[in-house]
C-alpha cells in the first residue's frame, strides 16, 4: 500500500495487555482492514481475557499530551474512543479532536462495565453524557449501556436534541433469540443487521473490535450503513476465529 494513499485512524482507549480488548485490538482490527491505527492510552489495565483487576486510569494531562504528539504528526479525520473514566474525560478527549480536526467522524464504544464484572460508569454523571454525544457521530452501546445512556427515550424523540446526524448502534449480542441483531438509527433510517447467534461463551473485546471495524470501514469510503454490514460479517467470522476467549482473524 502506498504511504500517500494510507488511510490513518486514531483510537482513544485502554491498554490491554491480553490484546483481546483496548487500544490493541482496535489496532489489530483496523490493520485487517488496512487502515493504520495510531493509539492514545487512557487507562493501563490490569486484566486478562477472564480477569479484571484494575482500570489504572491515565490522568488527563498524560492522556493531552499524547494526543497533541499525535497530532503534531497527523490530522486524524477518523477516531474511535473506548474506555474512559469519566463523562468529563470523554468531553476533554472530543473537543481536543473537534478541535484539531472538526470533521473528523467520530465513534464511541462505551463500556459501562468489563466483562468480569468491574464497573465504570458513575450514576452521579449520567446527566454529562448527554451533552458530550452532540459532537459524537456514532455512539455502539450494547442493551445495558443504551438503558444506562439514556438513549432509549432520545430514541424515542428521535434523538432530536443530539443533532440530525448522530447515530447508535444497538448492539444484539446481549440479547436472547436465535439471532443476534444490530439496531442502527442513522439519518431518520432504521437498519437491521442479522447473523445467527453462535453458542458458547464468546469472545473478549467484541465492542471494541466491532466499533474498530466501523471505523476503518468508513476510512475507506463506505457509507455508515455499509460499514455496519461489513463489520457485523466480520465478527462472525471473528466469533469463531483464535483459542477460548480471544479472536483472532489475520
Amino acid at each position: 500500500m502506498s504511504c500517500k494513499k494510507m488511510k490513518y485512524a486514531l483510537t482513544v482507549a485502554g491498554f490491554d495487555g491480553s490484546a483481546g480488548a483496548g487500544l490493541l485490538a482496535d489496532i489489530k482490527t483496523m490493520a485487517h482492514f488496512g487502515v493504520y491505527g495510531q493509539a492514545v492510552c487512557t487507562a493501563l489495565t490490569e486484566q486478562n481475557e477472564d480477569e479484571f483487576v484494575a482500570p489504572g486510569w491515565v490522568i488527563w494531562d498524560r492522556i493531552e499530551a499524547q494526543l497533541a504528539t499525535l497530532y503534531k504528526k497527523h490530522k486524524f479525520n477518523y477516531v474511535k474512543i473506548g474506555l474512559v473514566e469519566k463523562a468529563k474525560i470523554l468531553k476533554r478527549i472530543v473537543e481536543f479532536v473537534r478541535n484539531e480536526s472538526p470533521n473528523a467522524f467520530i465513534v464511541w464504544d462505551p463500556i459501562a462495565s468489563a466483562s468480569a464484572g468491574f464497573h465504570f460508569m458513575r450514576d452521579a454523571e449520567l446527566d454529562e453524557f448527554l451533552p458530550v454525544m452532540k459532537s459524537i457521530d456514532l455512539v455502539t452501546p450494547n442493551q445495558d449501556e443504551f438503558a444506562y445512556l439514556g438513549l432509549g427515550l432520545a430514541a424515542s424523540r428521535g434523538y432530536v436534541e443530539l443533532g440530525k446526524d448522530f447515530a447508535v448502534l444497538l448492539k444484539g449480542g446481549h440479547a436472547r433469540g436465535k439471532e443476534s441483531i444490530d439496531t442502527l438509527w442513522y439519518k431518520d433510517e432504521l437498519c437491521k443487521f442479522r447473523s445467527p447467534r453462535l453458542p458458547g461463551k464468546g469472545k473478549h473485546g467484541t465492542g471494541c473490535v466491532l466499533s474498530s471495524a466501523i471505523l476503518a470501514n468508513v476510512a475507506l469510503g463506505h457509507d455508515l450503513p455499509e460499514a455496519c454490514q461489513i463489520a457485523k460479517n466480520y465478527m462472525d467470522e471473528f466469533l469463531q476465529s483464535g483459542e477460548g476467549r480471544l479472536g483472532f482473524l489475520v
